[in-house]
């Protein structure tokens, strides 16, 4: 299980800077499918086209459209989460769970059909795209040896005294020079400290937010057998982290330390923009291909953050609270994504039905950041030298299948697919897997789509960083997600 956790060891990094390499991985993993009939066909839809979706994957599908057309997918998401802290005896598990009611597209289609020209049609398309949910909620509870204040130590023997944390725990008291060495320590390596000692633990994490695209779109359809498309992609993103870290001692095992308590609020938000350009062959009525490219999304992103430390402890004098917060922290970067390309296959079976196809590479390890645009600092081109080291040694290319199919029966449609994701980390050669449903209903100036997909799969989490792995905490997290989408469509 560590293997497949690099990304989140790394996510806790011994500076003030609050970019990491799990930055560039959630906003380079993206979702496929904005509509139902794209989600229930499992998302591979790219070499048919004729669907809005199609305007983030591949957009020479927009050449497709024979009318105007108007689309609106409302949809529910729901997260599971089942988490459980390995480490220490006699834990157990907890579930959490998230459900919300969010828009996963609208747009508009404009149809032109020119005449006296190969050019049988000329499609125009806008609109926005949800590409990326970041809504999940986790509670780990437990009793376990060790502490959150042994990584305030090492960052103050390393000379680390950043506003968020060092600086934090030294002054509510969690750490503090020894009076012979100098030599910061704390009240769990004390010698009247049971050396046997347990304490009990729990943290809430929340993170909520989207990777939401708006997409102008162009596409020409040449003698229908060459479909041309071209989007240029303009993602938002609005991502929201909150983190509440407790340690109580209720067995007294620890001398001086009661209580503490650790919290943690993160907000990103910026923007950016790409370039997608896409390719459909018709090769007879049957057999249809097509490819797509995606540039990297240039974003500029700013990140505020801020913390606070309340510790608690009882010495000779009685009782003692201290709570200390950090200042208002707030830095603009940039962040450059990776290439993705595709290529999309479909066949149709006598007007009763398609099957398709679709094979994307992305690789996750040439993400870039730039955290010296707007800064001239020494620490800031160290940090930026060594988060691009990081992004290369941690992640790699990954290849994701997308396989699905469409039954027509008179007005009705049934639908099917299963998704194949490839785990973007070096160390790991485990895949996700994604299943879903769908039924639709066509008519001559409306369409109604319902899909269903779910996925399920398991990944570690690791509260604090030391230098020791061997004393960190571990929790393993068992996600399972759901969506709900209904697909509305009205031509003009």
């Amino acid at each position: 299980m560590k293997n497949s956790i690099l990304f989140i060891l790394i996510t806790f990094s011994l500076n003030i800077h609050a970019q990491t390499i799990s930055d560039a991985l959630r906003y380079s993993n993206l979702e496929v499918g904005s509509t139902a009939r794209t989600v229930g066909v499992g998302g591979g839809i790219g070499a048919l086209g004729a669907d809005y979706s199609v305007l983030s994957t591949n957009p020479a599908g927009l050449a497709a459209f024979r009318t105007n057309e108007f689309v609106i997918t409302p949809s529910i998401y729901n997260s599971k989460v089942t988490s459980l802290l390995e480490r220490g005896t006699g834990n157990e598990s907890i579930d959490e769970s998230l459900a919300q009611f969010n828009m996963a597209n609208i747009g508009i289609i404009l149809n032109y059909r020119p005449q006296y020209s190969k050019w049988t049609t000329f499609n125009l398309g806008i609109g926005f795209n949800r590409l990326a949910s970041f809504n999940q909620d986790f509670v780990f509870k437990g009793k376990s040896p060790g502490s959150i204040v042994q990584r305030f130590t090492e960052l103050a023997n390393d000379d680390i005294f950043d506003e968020f944390e060092g600086v934090l725990a030294e002054n509510a008291l969690a750490i503090y020079p020894s009076a012979n060495t100098g030599v910061y320590t704390n009240d769990f390596e004390d010698p009247l400290t049971n050396p046997g000692y347990e304490i009990e633990r729990e943290q809430f994490f929340k993170t909520r937010g989207s990777y939401s695209e708006l997409v102008f779109s162009v596409a020409g359809n040449f003698d229908e057998k060459i479909m041309v498309g071209a989007t240029i992609g303009v993602p938002f993103i609005n991502y929201k982290e909150e983190k509440i870290y407790e340690e109580v001692d209720v067995d007294s095992s620890v001398i001086y330390f009661d209580e503490l308590l650790f919290r943690e609020n993160l907000i990103t938000s910026g923007s950016g923009i790409n370039l997608k350009l896409g390719f459909i062959y018709r090769i007879n009525q049957m057999f249809r291909v097509g490819a797509a490219i995606h540039t990297p999304t240039a974003f500029k992103l700013t990140e505020d953050y801020s913390s606070q430390l309340k510790y608690d402890y009882t010495d000779g004098s009685g009782s003692v609270t201290n709570t200390e917060d950090s200042p208002e922290g707030s830095f603009d970067y940039k962040l450059i994504t990776p290439w993705r390309a595709m290529a999309n296959f479909a066949v149709l079976i006598n007007r009763k039905g398609f099957v398709t196809a679709e094979v994307e590479y992305v690789d996750y390890s040439v993400s870039d950041f730039n955290l010296t645009a707007n800064s001239s600092s020494i620490e800031d081109r160290d940090y930026e030298i060594d988060l691009n080291e990081q992004v290369r040694k941690s992640f790699k290319s990954a290849i994701n299948i997308r396989l699905g199919g469409e039954y027509a029966f008179e007005n009705y449609r049934f639908r099917a697919g299963y998704g194949i994701s490839g785990v973007p980390y070096t160390d790991s050669d485990i895949t996700n897997n994604t299943y879903s449903l769908g039924f639709g209903i066509r008519e001559k100036s409306f369409y109604i789509d319902f899909a269903y997909k779910y996925s399920k799969f398991s990944e570690g989490y690791v509260p604090y960083l030391l230098s020791d792995p061997e004393s960190e905490q571990f929790v393993t997290n068992n996600v399972a997600n759901t969506r709900i989408l209904l697909t509305a469509g009205f031509k003009f």
